[in-house]
This record gives C-alpha cells, structure tokens and sequence, in this order.
C-alpha cells in the first residue's frame, strides 16, 4: 500500500477511476500541482535555518579541495 503525504486531503481528491481517457490527465496535473504547492508553502523549519545561517557564518577556508 502507498503512504500519501500529509497534504492529501481525500475529501479534495476526485475519484479518477470515473473520468474518462480525455479527462484523467487533467484532473492528475491539478491534483499535482496542488500537492506541489503545499509542499511550497510549508514553512522552513527552524532548525533548517540555524544550520543555513551557520553555513553562511562559516569562514572561507582558503579553496582547499581536499575532501
């Protein structure tokens, strides 16, 4: 079985099973444009941003590539 994420809401979801052939690939590129912009407007988490704003902090050690 699939795990949705936490931003399918079923009651917004229509049964693609009853479109027809013509329909289907609409209903699925809105569904998925919805989904994508929920996951664009979650925020960032905090703990996200410390560690963006210590990498950002972070001196500059020279251009040594010798990872």
């Amino acid at each position: 079985m699939t795990k949705l994420g936490s931003s399918f809401r079923p009651s917004k979801a229509k049964n693609l099973a009853v479109l027809n052939d013509k329909d289907a690939p609409e209903a699925i590129g809105r569904r998925l444009r919805d989904m994508y912009d929920d996951v664009v407007n979650e925020p960032v988490p905090d703990e996200f941003m410390d560690l963006l704003a210590k990498l950002d902090d972070k001196p500059e050690d020279g251009g040594d590539d010798s990872r």
